[in-house]
């Protein structure tokens, strides 16, 4: 059965749960700024590249249509977040507490996680598309079998683009204002330098992942129409 129509396997899940969990930490985050080098990023930048790393291989593996599920459902997830960030900080509070230590440091998530939410539905449909169509093209080119260097070559060319548009997105809905507009262009170069390096370093990893996940699909299969 195509892995595109079966229902989600266990492994499937557990790449959904740790993909979402990257991007709401990631959200959470880049609320506190850092400095690189002498400039200025959002410590979002440091995780963030989980997100494609994992969005590669389920679409590497189980395909397009299950990483767009698992990308809209992190979106929604993320957007209860901070819809519940505003709520909670507009409520009313003890006269004991003083409330205003998390509103400063969680505050801004409502537009930070907008941020995310567009630059994210921009930029990762961008880089699954482009992964999906160069997937296409390799197949059809080899036969089906491809290795290590056609994997990385698509995996880090779509990434790259997907880096460019999300980041230059995010930076400016979550920051414009904020931070000095002086710093607003050293945070995108370093963010996508951090990123996409960040994922140029661990594709030998990404890869053997994907083969193995393909592998432990197969069996998962295997066994379960065994038992039938």
């Amino acid at each position: 059965m195509n892995l595109n129509e079966r229902a989600m396997s266990p492994l499937l899940m557990y790449l959904s749960v740790t993909f979402i969990a990257a991007l709401l930490i990631s959200n959470v985050i880049a609320n506190h700024m850092l400095l690189f080098f002498g400039r200025t990023i959002d410590a979002g930048a440091l995780t963030f590249p989980i997100t494609y790393i994992i969005s590669d291989v389920i679409s590497e593996v189980y395909g397009y249509k299950w990483s767009r599920r698992v990308a809209w459902t992190s979106l929604a997830i993320n957007a209860f977040f901070a819809l519940i960030i505003i709520i909670i900080v507009r409520l009313p509070q003890p006269d004991w507490y003083e409330g205003n230590y998390f509103a400063t440091a969680l505050a801004n998530s409502w537009r930070i996680v907008v941020a995310s939410l567009v630059a994210y539905c921009i930029g990762d449909l961008a880089d699954d598309r482009i992964f999906r169509r160069l997937r296409m093209h390799n197949r059809k080119k080899f036969g089906g079998k491809e290795n290590m260097r056609g994997f990385a070559f698509r995996a880090l060319l779509s990434s790259l683009i997907g880096h460019i548009l999300d980041t230059n997105i995010f930076i400016f809905i979550a920051f414009a204002f904020i931070v000095p507009w002086d710093e607003l262009p050293g945070m995108i170069i370093i963010g996508i330098s951090i990123k996409w390096t960040y994922e140029w370093a661990v594709i030998p990893i990404t890869y053997r992942v994907t083969k193995w996940v393909a592998k432990k699909e197969d069996e998962y299969e295997n066994s379960r129409n065994g038992q039938q």
